[in-house]
């Protein structure tokens, strides 16, 4: 008796509309390079909500801490990136920062309407300070692409 209910809680489970499981394709770094428009070393410090003023929709921004701009054209300390609408609801591709995340962050526009808004969408988008790694790669294919 309890396998059929662990059975039929299970299918309701997985058949739920509200049920969704996020992937992303693997980018290489020369695509997530290519694609950002602002490259910044910077630690994400938190989330505020801010309101649209056409609409008065409102949507969770991410803070960041710019240490230094890599790439692109950015002069203040902070910058935003969108991480939700307010009503929208969690899901599985959404990501999640944690406060006091610091690293090299690839950004890419949020909308061509909102050039003060960022970004971080794809996992790759971000990567940790302690990945020294990755982090030199693509510090040297961000400098090849001021060259060109």
């Amino acid at each position: 008796m309890n396998f059929n209910k662990f059975i039929i809680v299970l299918m309701c489970f997985l058949l739920s509309p509200s049920i969704a499981l996020a992937s992303w394709i693997k980018l290489s770094p020369e695509e997530l390079v290519a694609q950002s428009k602002l490259a910044v070393i910077g630690e994400f410090i938190g989330t505020t909500r801010v309101a649209a003023q056409e609409t008065g929709k409102q949507l969770i921004v991410g803070i960041i801490k710019v240490e230094t701009v890599l790439d692109g054209y950015f002069q203040d300390d902070f910058l935003l990136i969108a991480i939700r609408k307010v009503e929208a609801p969690r899901i599985s591709s959404t990501i999640k920062f944690k406060k006091g995340q610091k690293g090299l962050w690839l950004f890419t526009q949020y909308s061509p309407d909102n050039t003060a808004l960022y970004s971080a969408s794809h996992p790759q988008q971000f990567t940790l300070s302690s990945d020294i790694d990755t982090i030199s790669d693509l510090k040297s294919l961000l400098a090849k692409q001021k060259i060109q």
